[in-house]
């Protein structure tokens, strides 16, 4: 998504064997720095019970701006 000056920053993740070697850091810390390079501003969101995204996305300089409510439905 690109509303107005906000360039959402999506689908970064880590297969599970390979966590915890900065690999997803790094990652977003070019992406960002990319978004930040043409004078927009990077957004993203991530469930609640991610903890680990979360950390990581704290560390990072982000912050809550707004928790709604998701309810994901599933086809029986």
């Amino acid at each position: 998504m690109k509303p107005g000056p906000f360039t959402e920053v999506s689908g970064v993740c880590t297969h599970p064997d390979h966590r915890g070697r900065g690999y997803a850091a790094g990652l977003m810390r070019e992406v960002v720095r990319a978004i930040l390079a043409r004078n927009e501003i990077p957004f993203l969101h991530v469930l609640a019970d991610n903890f680990g995204a979360i950390a990581l996305y704290n560390r990072l300089g982000f912050v809550t701006r707004w928790q709604p409510m998701l309810t994901a439905l599933e086809r029986h």
